[in-house]
Formats: C-alpha cells, structure tokens, sequence
C-alpha cells in the first residue's frame, strides 16, 4: 500500500542541499579569492557532473480475487507490469515495487470492495459481479448477436467513458478511480452432452451458466441453472445439466470436452468482463509521472489480452476436435431466430441506467453505431427497439 507520508529524506545530496552546504556563496573567476574548502568542492563538482534526484520508490498493492494463472490475471504480471516499469525507466525518477498477493486477499468476486476499502491500490475487477453497483458494464452482454471481435468490444466501452464522463463517475461512488476495461471471453458458445441440430432442440434442456448469459436460452424454452464455472464439469457428469454456456478457451482448460462432446458454434459473442481500477485515495497521492505510467499500461494490457484471448479461443476449437469433440455450426439463419427469441435484455439495460441519471439509451446507440461502422455480422439491432 501506499504509506500516508513518502519519505522526505534520500540519502542522497541533490544540487540544492549541495549548495546550502557550501554556505550558498556565489562563485567568481574574477579578482575575488575562492577559499580552498570552496575550490575542493567545485573541483567535486566538476568531477562528478549534474548530482541527479535519488530514485523514489512507490510501493503498489494489486489484488485478484483469482489466482495468477487465471489468464486474465497472468496478463497483468506479464504485460502491465513490465510496460509500467518501462515507461517509468525513460525518467528514472520513480520506481514501482509491486506486490501482487492475486487470489489471497480478496476472494473471487471481492476485488472491487477490497480497493473501495484499501486493501489494494489497484484491482483487477470481475465487473459481471457488480451489476448493481456499476450496470454499465453490463452493456456487451446485454446485446448477444452482434461482434465477436474481442479487441473491438473492449476499445468501444473503453472510448465511451471519454464521451460519457458520468460512466467514470460509477466508481467514485466506490472511491475509486477507473483506469480501463478488458475482457476474456470474445464468444460465449453452447457445449452440450448430446448433439443439438436444431433451436427446438434445445427445449426442456437444462443448461449451466452464469448471470446474463441464462437469458440468452429463455426464449429457446431451456431451463437455467445458475452455476460457477468450477461446477460445470460435475453438472454435465452426473446429468444435473445437459449443457454449459461456455467459452472455448474454458472448455479446454477446464476439460469440459470430457463431459460435453459436442460444441454447438452459436457465436453469441463477445463480452468486456473485466475492468482495472485505483482505490482514489491511493491514486490521487501518486506522482502524475506514474499515473501516466499506469493508465498506458493498461491500455497495452487491454490490447495485448484481447489478442491473446482471441488466440487460445481459435487454439482452443482446432484441440476440442482433436480431442474427439463435434462443432455442431449454426447457420446464419438459425443465428438470427435465435436472437429474436432473446429477451429485450438491452432495452432493460438501458431504462436501468437512465433510472440512475445516465444516458442510458444514448450509449446504447453510441455502441450499435460502432458495431455497424465496423461491419460487423450484427443478427440483431439493440437499439432499434
């Protein structure tokens, strides 16, 4: 954590406590006489060149209610930290030293109040378990059907909190400072136990998720079961759920394709579900040097797992047939029935926001207009409704 008061003291001599040791007389090369104990101290000088400023070091919390090799936390330590660092070498004026204890202070879904209450300087926040305190978030799971283009989502919510500042103002609320927004998951899709061919198909179904993505399947007549990703697994086994909503990458590093054969490649899409923040006390006593550090840092780290998502996620498919799994593709127009039978989970989203004074509506149509300049295969217009 950051201590309530920096040290003022280096160890070091900078040219101005150099100078008030001397007495602060001026020097003359004219007829003046320098007294030998200055002349030995200018010739120090002269030897030695500029005296520099010690290099200040801040001490920096993070915390994860995960453990480091959750991807999303892996990415963290091997990309923000070192960008942070780098840009802060260019000065040599600060350095960070970082404590990472990710999955020990905070349990999973308890990062966002363990900065509200200074257990950390920064978080890696879970936003899909804080709907009720920043709903905004919500935004890429309230409209299924539109992108799976991860680096896209994400750059498009992170763009609308410059147009809309009442976005950032959700965290202060929280005493917190936003920094940017991530995501890990560039599609949901349906892995089932027994082969799914058709949308009647999935009628009386019982099928594993978590939050939102349930209602994606109301409309299909299947039946929800809310459940941790931990659970998926034993579920599907002993038969309490017939499917799990999933994304690729999980289903292999959680080994779901033991379970559940077959991959019904639905593309329901991409979804921005994480997002880094700075407890504002914290943040506020930082050098402006290294909250610029920081804020590109999360940019290169918003980007660079964006990608890496993408990669496992086309990994993750090619090892799920190798496995012995079955993609089951739905067809463009399977895709489009099934997004009218989806609830209108945006317009709800929407209203909900304007309840508590944001522009609810407004950001809605900010986002659709980014997907559809992006040519995006959009199955259905949320804002349109």
């Amino acid at each position: 954590m950051i201590p309530l008061a920096q040290p003022q003291g280096s160890g070091y001599a900078t040219p101005s406590t150099f100078w008030r040791g001397a007495g602060e007389q001026a020097l003359s090369t004219g007829k003046s006489v320098i007294a030998p104990r200055k002349l030995s101290q200018v010739m120090l000088l002269a030897l030695l060149g500029p005296v520099s400023s010690a290099q200040e070091v801040i001490p920096l919390t993070v915390v994860s209610g995960f453990p480091p090799t959750a991807l999303w936390v892996e990415m963290f330590t091997t990309h923000f930290v070192p960008e942070a660092n780098r840009r802060l070498a260019g000065t040599g004026e600060y350095e960070i030293d970082w404590n990472l204890p990710f999955g020990s202070v905070a349990r999973p879904g308890g990062a966002f109040e363990a900065v509200q209450y200074s257990l950390g300087d920064l978080g890696i926040i879970t936003t899909s378990f804080h709907s009720d305190k920043i709903p905004f978030y919500n935004l890429s799971y309230v409209t299924p059907f539109v992108t799976t283009d991860m680096g896209l989502v994400v750059r498009t919510v992170s763009d609308l909190h410059d147009r809309y500042p009442e976005i950032r103002r959700q965290w202060e609320d929280y005493r917190q400072v936003y920094l940017v927004t991530a995501g890990l998951v560039n599609t949901y899709q349906a892995l089932m136990t027994e082969p799914i061919m058709t949308l009647e198909d999935f009628r009386g179904r019982k099928m594993s998720g978590v939050g939102m993505n349930l209602l994606y399947f109301e409309g299909l007549g299947s039946v929800a079961v809310s459940s941790s990703l931990a659970d998926f697994y034993s579920n599907m086994a002993t038969g309490l759920t017939d499917g799990s909503i999933v994304w690729p990458e999980a289903i292999i590093s959680f080994k779901l394709y033991e379970v559940g054969p077959y991959l019904v490649d639905a593309r329901l899409g991409a979804v921005s579900s994480v997002a880094l923040s700075a407890n504002r006390r914290s943040w506020n006593r930082l050098p402006e040097e290294i909250q610029m550090a920081l804020l590109a840092a999360a940019e290169v780290y918003r980007d660079a797992l964006a990608e890496e998502t993408v990669q496992r996620s086309e990994l993750a498919m090619t090892q799920f047939a190798e496995f012995g799994g079955t993609i089951i593709e739905m067809s463009t127009d399977q895709r489009r029935a099934w997004a009218r039978t989806v609830p209108d989970l945006a317009g709800d989203w929407a209203n909900g926001l304007e309840n508590r004074g944001l522009p609810g509506r407004r950001i809605l149509e900010d986002y659709m207009n980014v997907m559809r300049a992006n040519d995006q295969p959009i199955m259905r217009h949320w804002d349109r409704e």
